[in-house]
């Protein structure tokens, strides 16, 4: 899977932009599968999202 974040600036140019922190960890919340998605972060530079999240792993609960 691949995932990219545009935004279009008031004199309409598209930039591609890394998603923010809070996306990042939407998208890895929806399905633990996600952490292997392509993610985006400009024209020619891309990262897995287990590299943009690094502490990914769920925590065990506490006793």
């Amino acid at each position: 899977m691949r995932i990219v974040a545009v935004w279009r600036s008031d004199e309409g140019a598209l930039h591609v932009l890394p998603p923010c922190g809070r996306c990042r960890e939407f998208i890895r919340q929806i399905d633990p599968a996600n952490l292997d998605t392509e993610v985006f972060l400009g024209r020619v530079e891309s990262r897995w999202l287990r590299e943009l999240l690094p502490a990914n792993e769920w925590p065990s609960p506490l006793d």
